[in-house]
Formats: C-alpha cells, sequence, structure tokens
C-alpha cells in the first residue's frame, strides 16, 4: 500500500513545483464558478470567442515572458504592436505585396526592440524605465508614419486569412464554433519558445540571467547579448501581433495596441512569471492570458450591477492579487 501513495505524492509534488500549477488551477476554478452562475458561459461560441481574444494579447505576452524570465520588462510592446499593424498595412494595402507587409511588419519592431535592449546595456538605466520611454517615443513614431490617419481595407486577401482568417476547417465540425488561424499561430509560437527555454542551452541562460545574473556571468554566460536577444524577440512578437490585428480587423489606427504591454505582464504573472525573474514559463504565461480572456467575458455576461463590463479590470486586479498568492505558496509548499 506505500508503493501508490509514494507515487502519488510524487505526483503531487511534481505538480505544485510546476510553473503552471497556481494559473491552471484558477483558471479551473474560475470555469466552474462561471459555468455554473453564468448562462451560455460554457456555449461553443462563448469559449471559441475568450479563446481568440486571448490570441493577441497571448502572442505579446511570450516575448514579454521571455524578456521577465531574464529580469528585464518591455513597456513599449503596445507601440510596437502599432507599428507592426502599420508596417503590415502599408506593404498590403498601399503596394499590394504581402512579402513587403510581412517584412516590415516584424522587421521594423525587431529593430526598435533591440534599439530598447542596446539602450539599456549601454546606459545601465532600468529596463522598466526604458521601455517607459520608448513607449511614447514609438507611439509618437507611429503618428509620424502614419500621419494620424486610419488605414483601413475592405480587401480580403489570403494573406490576411492565413495569419487570422476563420478556421473553418475546425468551425464546421463543431457547431457554434468560431475559432480562427491566429489561434494556430500562437500554439505554434508557444510550443517554439516553451521548448527553447526548457530543452535548449539558450533556455538555460535565460533562466540563469534572471535568476543570478552575477553568477551566469561567472560562469561565461554573455548577459548582455541574451537580455538584448530576447528584446529582440519580444519585439518581433509584438510585430506578428500586429500582423494578426490588422488580418483579423482590417484596419489600424495610432491608438492600436495601447495598453497592451499591461495585459501582457498581467498575464504573465497570473501565468506564474515571477517579476523578479529566474522563474517562469510560455504555457503558464498563455493560461494566463486565457484566464484574463475568460475573466472579461465572464464578467461581461454577469452583468453584475455594481461592477460594469467595462470595469472588469478591476475584478482582473483582484485575480492577479489571488493568483501570485497561490503561486508563492504553492512554490513555498514545494
Amino acid at each position: 500500500m506505500g508503493a501508490p501513495r509514494t507515487k502519488e505524492k510524487n505526483l503531487w509534488d511534481l505538480f505544485i513545483t510546476s510553473p503552471v500549477a497556481g494559473p491552471l488551477a484558477t483558471m479551473i476554478v474560475i470555469w466552474v464558478v462561471f459555468s455554473l452562475f453564468v448562462p451560455h458561459f460554457a456555449s461553443m461560441r462563448s469559449v471559441s470567442g475568450i479563446i481568440n481574444a486571448a490570441t493577441l494579447t497571448g502572442m505579446v505576452t511570450i516575448g514579454v515572458t521571455m524578456l521577465m524570465i531574464s529580469g528585464e520588462f518591455d513597456l513599449s510592446v503596445g507601440s510596437l504592436v502599432a507599428i507592426g499593424a502599420y508596417g503590415f498595412a502599408f506593404g498590403t494595402v498601399f503596394w499590394h505585396s504581402p512579402l513587403l507587409g510581412i517584412v516590415l511588419g516584424l522587421f521594423i519592431p525587431a529593430i526598435l526592440g533591440a534599439i530598447n535592449g542596446l539602450i539599456f546595456v549601454g546606459t545601465g538605466i532600468p529596463s522598466f524605465i526604458v521601455t517607459l520611454g520608448t513607449l511614447y517615443i514609438y507611439r509618437g513614431a507611429v503618428w509620424l508614419l502614419s500621419g494620424g490617419q486610419l488605414i483601413q481595407t475592405l480587401e480580403r486577401p489570403l494573406v490576411y486569412q492565413i495569419f487570422n482568417g476563420r478556421l473553418d476547417v475546425v468551425n464546421n465540425l463543431i457547431p457554434g464554433a468560431n475559432f480562427r488561424t491566429s489561434l494556430l499561430w500562437l500554439l505554434g509560437m508557444t510550443a517554439l519558445f516553451q521548448y527553447i527555454l526548457t530543452r535548449t542551452a539558450y533556455g538555460n541562460h535565460v533562466f540563469a540571467v534572471g535568476g543570478n545574473p552575477l553568477g551566469a556571468l561567472a560562469q561565461g554566460v554573455n548577459v548582455r547579448r541574451v537580455k538584448v536577444i530576447n528584446f529582440i524577440i519580444s519585439g518581433t512578437l509584438a510585430g506578428l501581433t500586429g500582423i494578426l490585428l490588422f488580418s483579423q480587423y482590417r484596419s489600424v489606427r495610432v491608438a492600436t495596441g495601447a495598453g497592451m504591454e499591461l495585459s501582457a505582464i498581467a498575464a504573465a504573472v497570473v501565468g506564474g512569471t515571477l517579476l523578479t525573474g529566474g522563474a517562469g514559463s510560455i504555457w503558464g504565461a498563455l493560461l494566463g492570458a486565457l484566464l484574463i480572456s475568460t475573466l472579461r467575458t465572464g464578467v461581461i455576461l454577469m452583468n453584475i450591477p455594481f461592477i460594469p463590463a467595462d470595469n472588469f479590470e478591476a475584478v482582473v486586479g483582484v485575480t492577479i492579487i489571488g493568483a501570485v498568492i497561490l503561486n508563492n505558496w504553492l512554490r513555498s509548499r514545494g
């Protein structure tokens, strides 16, 4: 009888020490509560809407999570989303070149992400302050780039369908479903960066740099290079988010992406990433983004008199604090 109990204990220890334990437990509780008390919450229409809303924030969150694990922040990603969307729009709408649009949408935010990293390592100014400044600088660049004009199109070229069209292969099999191809991009990027983080030497360097930068440096890790690369990754994924966003809505304006940086950081924290660096999970961050999207939909459908639908951030704030407390408790138990 002792062996099964030992096995169960080992499984429990494995679970509570996993970075996804906290967000997964929180997600299960919230889904159970909403499913019991919110009409139509568990319908496939609501479920697919929750997932679709999480894809854009989730993509930004991957890059932000990589940076946070290495001990840094990027508050400029919201502005980089807008720049990526405008670059993609210029290429596809004005110059009718999908390839050029993709290059502009990814390359420009990547370069600006590199600038963030180089300013940080070159000056020693905290990344929080550096990217707070570039948040406004890049938003000003968006204004200059666009002339303050909205770009919108009614065309539906194939490239838009590839990046964020209807996923009819799945939708036709599930009544009420309305999934989009952006989900495939998100899952692909999540799997890729989780693999990089947990199965490669570079991933080990990211954890080491965030957990103990002096120790990592003593072991021969180029701490500055790791952090600059993560800034580039963050910028590139923000640009990809802009491409996904424009492909879905076929419009972009100066304010596009505003506030997305805080949603991404919140998702990463809810997903088990430490603000101090050195711990986190890409899958956990994805759960965090999904959790925030779930809360948004649940609060809207509940129609609580003292919590208006446009004030769901208060509920998110409570959940962030609760999730961090739970994550810390699970880590202490491990």
